[in-house]
């Protein structure tokens, strides 16, 4: 294959760059797998791997016997992300940012790498802080905020973990209905040769779809010498994505296809993806996750009060992405505000802290206490209250008649002032 790649080459009047490339030969029939042996390119020699030495290719190293997780591709977009937080842009600007430039390097790197899990949790961990950070949240605030859609009312930045095993299974499952009946074939006989060797003996449609599922029950849950590959990797990932959305692989044999169900949050409708929708899942999947997120947040009865009315609506979130229309005051306000996590002495569940006003003795001093009931505030109140009128006003197209503000409704005895009315 070398000889015939330099003809077509040399035909071209390409050259190989050698120093460049490296050579992998592995013997499993002999005790030390990995031969020295030596390859040639254009007449120029290979570099031949040892064991345990890597290649970095694509931003992972590879090789025999290596672990491939990338820690210096991860450490370089770690040190990218403290260079966003110390710049000088705006805080929707940064989140936008690491959504724009980094979080597409980790998760190529996650489609392309086994990336351990202990690193990967390092990396979530630091980019949630950093976002929490950017939306001026506590620690303590959930972080469920961080993950979820920014028309829900989130800053949009996936966890880490979520992208690795939504890859690995969209590719095992492109693989398995992938339109090429040779690619397809190969990968279901390794698909059956690894679930024969989970259950010892020749597994049937449904054995192959319950083992992907990562089922324990029975035979599945015996312990077997077993060897680390795509269907493995697919397994596990299920098993960790199922625990939270309870998706499951799927065999009909009414119409011998396979397909993978994935349920909706709070409701009894099933989404099937099959053969004829294969480019669904992982938007089906990536959907299922942020469903989760939502839900989450909703129930927790102090933070979840505010959020399941503002996600409702696209508008009430207009200002996450771009932060139009938006004050830095305002910014480092309302995402406090939404979960709750302004700091007055009603909003503190821990200890017996005197709950009680500050400025007005009343017994518990909360932010709708504060914004609509402390009196020493009521100035504050009509400020607000008239520079919202205001807004609306400039609002009202002129053609659709004459507007009056704070004025009794002409040719009426009613002494009543409405805020706004307009006359046509």
């Amino acid at each position: 294959m070398l000889d015939a790649t330099t003809r077509a080459a040399d035909w071209m009047g390409l050259r190989f760059n050698a120093k460049k490339c490296a050579a992998l030969h592995i013997d499993g029939s002999k005790r030390d797998s990995v031969q020295t042996t030596g390859f040639q390119i254009q007449g120029e020699p290979v570099i031949p791997l040892a064991e345990g030495q890597a290649y970095q290719h694509l931003g992972t190293p590879t090789g025999f016997r290596v672990r491939q997780t990338p820690k210096d591709t991860i450490q370089e977009i770690l040190q990218d992300a403290a260079k966003i937080d110390a710049s000088l842009l705006a805080p929707w600007q940064k989140i936008n940012a690491l959504n724009t430039f980094l979080i597409p390097c980790i998760s190529f790197v996650l489609r392309g790498s086994a990336v351990a899990k202990v690193p990967l949790n390092k990396v979530d961990k630091i980019i949630q802080q950093l976002v929490k950070k950017w939306l001026f949240l506590p620690q303590r605030a959930s972080n469920e905020l961080v993950y979820v859609a920014h028309r829900h009312g989130g800053a949009n930045v996936p966890r880490m973990g979520d992208p690795r095993d939504i890859a690995v299974i969209t590719h095992a499952f492109r693989l398995l209905t992938c339109p090429n009946s040779m690619v397809r074939n190969i990968a279901a006989n390794a698909l059956h040769d690894a679930t024969k060797k989970r259950i010892g003996r020749a597994p049937s449609n449904q054995d192959t779809t319950t083992f992907l599922s990562s089922s324990l029950d029975g035979e599945f849950g015996m312990a077997r010498c077993d060897i680390a590959s795509l269907w493995s990797c697919a397994s596990n990932a299920t098993r960790r994505l199922g625990k939270r959305i309870s998706y499951r692989w799927e065999w009909c044999e009414e119409r011998q296809e396979l397909g993978v169900l994935v349920p909706q949050i709070r409701s009894d409708d099933n989404t099937i993806v099959t053969l004829s929708a294969r480019g669904m899942l992982e938007r089906t999947l990536k959907a299922a996750i942020y469903s989760l997120y939502m839900e989450t947040l909703k129930c927790k009865p102090d933070e979840g009060k505010a959020f399941g009315l503002t996600s409702k609506w696209d508008a009430s979130n207009h200002f996450l992405a771009g932060g139009g229309f938006t004050h830095l005051a305002d910014w480092w306000f309302i995402h406090r505000a939404r979960l709750n996590c302004v700091p007055l002495n009603g909003a503190i569940r821990h200890g017996n802290r005197d709950k009680r006003c500050r400025k007005c003795g009343y017994s518990n001093e909360t932010l709708h206490h504060v914004l609509c009931s402390c009196k020493p505030h009521s100035r504050a109140w009509q400020l607000h209250h008239n520079a919202i009128q205001n807004c609306l006003v400039k609002a009202i197209a002129p053609c659709l008649g004459e507007v009056a503000v704070n004025t009794a409704i002409p040719g009426t005895d009613s002494q009543l002032r409405p805020d706004v009315v307009v006359t046509d």
